[in-house]
């Protein structure tokens, strides 16, 4: 039968929905929107990974592209400096701080820091994904509760 409530004077009133008694209006509801929400959970979880492993695939190229170029600007830098007319002291600056080698040093030290600090960030990044659907419902709690 349906759910009968009583008014004031004690008469039962049908509400007018057929719910079979110990079965609540939220479960279902609140059910599919768990599902929903660690569906969408997964999904962003596997687009976190692609972008990712993205980009650990392409620290190597880019850094070694880096390292070709580098070598060009420093002497594209000396010729502009020699074309403007303050070559010979900039380029004797440039040679003696050895911009060639502090450039190599500092794309071996990113190729070292590159790849693991991708891998840190991808797993901060999954466990706030995989965190996700479990702490947002108690934090809309909390507000709520503070809204009133």
């Amino acid at each position: 039968m349906g759910r009968h409530r009583r008014n004031t004077h004690g008469e039962q009133q049908f509400s007018g929905r057929e719910i079979p008694d110990g079965v609540s209006d939220r479960r279902p509801a609140s059910q599919a929107l768990k599902l929903f929400s660690w569906t969408i959970a997964i999904a962003g979880l596997a687009v976190w990974s692609l972008i990712a492993w993205i980009g650990y695939v392409l620290v190597d190229p880019v850094l070694g592209w880096v390292a070709a170029n580098a070598g060009l600007l420093v002497d594209s830098g000396k010729g502009l400096a020699t074309a403007t007319g303050v070559g010979k002291e900039a380029s004797s600056i440039v040679d003696g701080l050895d911009v060639s080698g502090f450039m190599g040093q500092a794309i071996a030290l990113l190729r070292a820091i590159l790849k693991p600090a991708i891998v840190v960030l991808w797993a901060i990044g999954a466990l706030a994904l995989l965190a996700a659907p479990m702490l947002l419902p108690r934090i809309g709690r909390l507000l709520a509760r503070r809204r009133h």
